[in-house]
């Protein structure tokens, strides 16, 4: 059994993400997302870290024993009820070697660096220059950020500093919320792809739809286009999540992400004129609306499977500026 799997025996998630009248903490991470987080972590014993966004509490109290009495971690969150009950909970388990502070998480905690280990469970608009300047020489950090300026873009990328530079390690397909400089009354307004999505539709359940192109040409006849065109055979067996990664480290032109209320998830190619999208999730289905767009979907999935059908551990994380990019491993 692994250092991980240990602590996963040794924190009740429940006892972290239920309150008290039987609810789960809106702002939880799943388990599985906090696992492959700290696993690309690469959390050591005696070492000091900094976690952004405390949530639960659930995620720091892992890392609380995943570091031993040797080591300690800071938890920032801009939440006060959040890290006023994280700290409560813990306390009351004896995890002494936590320290729970309310502030915008951008800023980091300049106090308690340098740090060994950095992670986050919110996304950034930009990438925070106190974090990097908080790290230590060799240290990881791990944050989810929007790698390409439309929905469904954000991944989870690790990133090491060496010679004070930090280089990129390793990409994971998690995403979450993006961050706020203030405490969230409605997290509706920072949850959900749509929130990203340069057309969107009326109601709750709503369809919605993100590409380049649409920034500039939003068009309710193309989203009505979309609602309405019927799921075809798909002359691929593959998922069109499984082609993900690729389209994310080649960002080619009409890249686009939906999603209908129904039929859930679809990615494809798309312009004004039309679009070749595959189910994310449903083997062998597609919206084609005709043999042009169809053509140019089927280029990218025989380009994919040439290349030995890249998943995102064949992406690369790039920090370019205040951004994180991704881009194929080799350079194809």
């Amino acid at each position: 059994m692994n250092k991980i799997d240990k602590s996963l025996q040794q924190v009740d998630y429940n006892y972290f993400v239920v309150k008290g009248d039987g609810k789960m903490i809106t702002q939880s991470t799943a388990s599985r997302g906090v696992r492959n987080g700290l696993e690309m972590l690469d959390v050591r014993e005696g070492q000091h870290v900094m976690e952004i966004g405390t949530g639960s509490g659930f995620s720091g109290a892992l890392l609380s024993t995943l570091v031993g009495p040797t080591g300690s971690v800071v938890s920032i969150d801009i939440e006060p009820h959040l890290t006023s009950r994280a700290r409560e909970l813990c306390e009351k388990k004896e995890l002494n070697n936590i320290f729970h502070a309310t502030r915008d998480g951008r800023k980091g905690f300049e106090s308690g660096k340098p740090y060994d280990r950095i992670i986050a469970w919110t996304t950034p608009e930009s990438f925070p220059i106190a974090w990097s300047d908080q790290l230590q020489e060799g240290g990881l950090i791990v944050i989810p950020f929007q790698v390409l300026p439309i929905a469904r873009c954000i991944v989870t990328v690790c990133l090491r500093k060496v010679n004070g530079i930090l280089q990129g390690e390793a990409v994971a397909s998690e995403s979450y919320i993006m961050m706020s400089s203030e405490p969230m009354q409605d997290l509706k307004e920072l949850a959900g792809y749509h929130v990203q999505a340069e057309l969107v539709g009326e109601g709750d359940e709503a369809a919605w739809a993100s590409s380049r192109w649409l920034k500039e040409n939003p068009s309710q006849e193309w989203l009505d286009k979309f609602t309405s065109t019927q799921p075809e055979s798909l002359p691929f067996e593959e998922t069109g999540e499984e082609i993900r990664a690729y389209l994310l480290g080649k960002n080619p032109e009409g890249f686009t992400n939906a999603c209908h209320p129904e039929s859930g998830s679809w990615i494809g190619y798309s312009s004004p004129t039309g679009f070749a999208l595959a189910s994310g999730h449903q083997s062998g289905q597609w919206l084609v609306t005709d043999s042009l767009h169809a053509d140019v979907l089927r280029n990218w999935w025989n380009e994919w499977k040439r290349l030995g059908k890249p998943r995102f551990k064949q992406l690369q994380p790039v920090l370019v500026g205040d951004q994180v990019k991704v881009k194929l491993k080799g350079g194809e």
